[in-house]
């Protein structure tokens, strides 16, 4: 069990770890493996008789699922993030919190199904998710159990329009021409392509914030005359107030595209740019370059409007489930698919390791259920949402499951053993099967305090992040950390034999598509239809 104690300087409950000796610890899934049928057994009955399942008013409860695209952890350096706030006095936060592969339709992939992209196979952007491979994702199951189930916003997980340019590299006049005579591109009809879920409006991908469409069940686009993220908002409270008194629960997922590129005055919505700091007063990580930065000051403050809407409709929505009453039976959560280097270590955007990309928000809220005020360090991946949300639900999660359970983390009754996983960017493009370019490729092993990293020109960095958090002091070479380095080296091989992954590079993953993007096979073999 984990021991709790009040933060002195935000009245938060901390739940502390004695120290970061990862080598020696397993995952709760690994020790039932080893532990043996009896004591297996025993755990097992203890863990199930820890989980509520039903909320205050009978039935299992609701879950409002928020993910932000591009939304980094540290925002509150850069804004007042009042919405965020809210969140941590009355939930919990995870600091720990990882997108294990920082890039759009893989954390969607593993958000799904609970699984490694290399058995999902969704390892990079604009591929169609297979529901024969993964017949048992988030809204299936639920579904399956009596919920309602919607999608709000940008899914990500169809070819869309990169159908038209093929699998290696972007064709624009041969895209522009195919939607000339392929106007719906974005358009995912009801079915096994929308993976459950039966309430829809959403599109596959597009950027057009202030002229925001989206579909329902058939085309043509319907436009909102509204900011894309205070449409979805909108929305999501409209579904909400529609279910709160059913009989059935529901599961509802908003995923806002903003604060995503463009970064640009055109795709704010109204009013924000003005509340954000001028340049010259704009928090700096020490990690950005002074001078030729490859984000400009401008661009980050389009990102910080957009990122300030987000927190004001978090506000918002907040304020209407405890105004209805629909609090208590609901779990609200709010995270990211990944975040954004903003020039640190020289970079833009994401697929890389580093902390600005990798470390995402992590809030859940479940008035009377979690803990207020907690903060926990245990380690959360997006695999681990599928199997706590149905532990938090009172549901059995798929068997193929690779992540965890930690919905007894989540309500402070139970601490989970793992302390490594693994993270990995399989691409060097997020739109197409290309080798060691732009975003080349890399496998690593991140804990609590350490993030490793071996690329694949066999390159490695080592840094510790509790002695040097903006990652600006690469330890390998160094002989204190030798011991280290040797047990990362040994997780990385474990954790990689464990999901299947043979480090391959960017283009052999094309072999595992056909032309139009469907997928053949993963790591576990050919996809049979």
């Amino acid at each position: 069990m984990s021991n709790y104690h009040k933060h002195s300087s935000k009245n938060a409950i901390v739940k502390q770890d004695s120290n970061d000796s990862h080598h020696h610890q397993v995952g709760r899934r690994e020790f039932l493996k080893v532990a043996g049928p009896a004591v297996s057994a025993v755990a097992l009955s203890s863990w199930s008789a820890l989980n509520p399942l039903q909320g205050a008013t009978g039935t299992r409860p609701n879950i409002v699922f928020i993910f932000d695209d591009q939304y980094r952890q540290d925002m509150s350096k850069f804004i007042p993030t009042p919405g965020a706030d809210r969140l941590t006095r009355e939930g919990i936060t995870f600091t720990n919190g990882f997108s294990t592969v920082p890039l759009c339709t893989p954390f969607r992939g593993m958000l799904m199904t609970g699984r490694y992209p290399t058995h999902s196979g969704l390892v990079m952007n604009w591929v169609n998710a297979n529901p024969t491979l993964n017949p048992h994702c988030l809204a299936n199951v639920f579904g399956k159990a009596g919920y309602e189930t919607g999608f709000l916003g940008k899914w990500h997980l169809a070819a869309g329009l990169r159908v038209a340019s093929g699998l290696y590299e972007a064709n624009p006049e041969v895209e522009m021409a195919y939607k000339k005579s392929h106007p719906d591109t974005e358009f995912v009809p009801p079915g096994p392509a929308r993976l459950g879920f039966d309430f829809w409006q959403a599109y596959n991908f597009h950027a057009d914030f202030n002229h925001y469409w989206y579909y329902e069940d058939v085309p043509p686009k319907i436009y909102s005359k509204s900011y894309e993220t205070d449409t979805l908002f909108d929305q999501a409270t409209k579904f909400i107030e529609k279910h709160k008194n059913q009989e059935k629960p529901f599961l509802l997922v908003v995923a806002p595209h903003p604060p995503h590129p463009p970064f640009l005055p055109g795709s704010l919505p109204e009013g924000y740019l003005e509340k954000v700091p001028p340049a010259s007063e704009l928090y700096h990580p020490p990690n950005v370059p002074k001078t030729d930065s490859p984000r400009s000051p401008q661009e980050l403050r389009c990102y910080l409007a957009m990122a300030m809407n987000i927190e004001d409709n978090l506000v918002r929505l907040m304020d209407y489930l405890d105004r209805s009453g629909a609090s208590r039976d609901t779990i609200l959560v709010f995270s990211s698919d990944h975040g954004e280097m903003h020039g640190s270590h020289g970079r833009v955007n994401k697929m890389v390791p580093y902390t600005e990309a990798v470390n995402i928000p992590l809030i859940m809220r479940w008035p009377g259920r979690i803990p207020a005020g907690t903060v926990s360090d245990t380690i959360y991946t997006p695999i681990d949402h599928l199997p706590t949300l149905c532990g938090l639900a009172g549901l059995q999660a798929p068997g193929e499951v690779d992540g965890e359970d930690l919905s007894g983390d989540v309500l402070g009754r139970s601490r989970s053993f793992r302390s490594r996983v693994l993270m990995a960017n399989y691409t060097s493009h997020w739109d197409f099967f290309q080798t060691n370019t732009v975003w080349p490729e890399w496998r690593g092993v991140r804990t609590k305090r350490y993030t490793y990293v071996k690329w694949l020109t066999g390159a490695e960095e080592l840094y510790d992040n509790l002695d040097d958090p903006y990652q600006m002091r690469n330890l390998v070479g160094n002989d204190s950390v030798s011991s280290t380095l040797r047990e990362l080296r040994g997780d990385l091989k474990e954790l990689m034999i464990a999901a299947h992954d043979n480090f391959l590079n960017g283009r052999q993953y094309a072999d595992w598509y056909d032309k139009d993007r469907n997928l053949l096979r993963s790591a576990l073999g050919p996809v049979h239809r």
